[in-house]
């Protein structure tokens, strides 16, 4: 059986031209026109939804031919700060910035709106967001499983 939404979907799909990553990438009030800093990180912090490190791991391409598609970019979560978001994170291409340098295994801090990406910021940059950020408040083991720290502990 055909779900109702499938065909629309497929449509769209087929009409969307293919999105590798964003030049231009809608910002966060904080951020437009203003660079990264710690100002910026602190507003980022308090309105993210969720915020994780996470690593690279892979691209994930549809091709539905005619030469549309999409690319999602696949992050392995590591450990975050409330929302808990998906071991696997895949990421769609329009959310991502081309600038962002994206090598397999590279660590970010991602302050994340749902699925919507809304800054990264390369893990070896991120003091000034892990002391506002404090305690991290869930991570996952190595077995995949979600840990949530005891409080007090």
């Amino acid at each position: 059986m055909i779900r109702p939404y499938l065909p629309g979907l497929l449509a769209f799909l087929v009409a969307a031209p293919a999105v590798a990553c964003n030049p231009a990438p809608a910002l966060p009030p904080i951020l437009e026109g203003y660079a990264y800093d710690g100002l910026a990180a602190e507003a980022l912090v308090r309105d993210a939804g969720s915020v994780v490190t996470a690593r690279f791991d892979s691209t994930l391409e549809l091709d539905l031919g005619d030469g549309a598609g999409t690319r999602s970019y696949v992050f392995e979560v590591i450990e975050g700060w409330k929302a808990v978001q998906p071991r696997k994170l895949a990421i769609d291409g329009i959310w991502v910035p081309c600038d962002l340098e994206l090598s397999r295994g590279a660590v970010f801090l991602l302050y994340m709106d749902g699925a919507r990406l809304l800054y990264a910021v390369p893990a070896q940059q991120v003091d000034v967001e892990l002391a506002l950020l404090g305690d991290v408040a869930w991570f996952y083991g190595p077995g995949g499983q979600l840990v949530r720290p005891v409080e007090g502990d």
